[in-house]
């Protein structure tokens, strides 16, 4: 199945894939909402969470499949992206650190 979450730092949603496969008019769960204002509730934390065995597949202007709420932490200001970029950038902070270290 696919699942796209929407990504408001690039404008994009990424897509995730896992095996699951849903017969035509299964009902879906039912998604667990946060408290709302008088307003509503915000797109982004309203949907369906992502399967913990979805991987990343791509990402796109348009959302295909499921639509789900995105799988971040937040630290205040800090978003923790489980995507691979940002693993990426963690162990160069890290070998940048050990090169500093040896060099030193």
């Amino acid at each position: 199945m696919i699942y796209s979450c929407f990504d408001p730092q690039s404008g994009l949603y990424d897509y995730f894939e896992n095996a699951r496969m849903l017969p035509i008019n299964a009902d879906l769960p039912v998604p667990s909402l946060p408290r709302a204002t008088q307003i509503g509730v915000a797109s982004i934390e309203a949907g369906r969470p992502l399967p913990l065995d979805a991987r990343h597949v791509g990402r796109g202007w348009h959302a295909r499949g499921q639509v789900v709420k995105c799988r971040n932490d937040t630290l205040g200001a800090i978003t923790y992206d489980y995507s691979w970029s940002g693993w990426k950038w963690l162990a160069g902070g890290v070998a940048a650190y050990v090169a500093w270290r040896v060099i030193r």
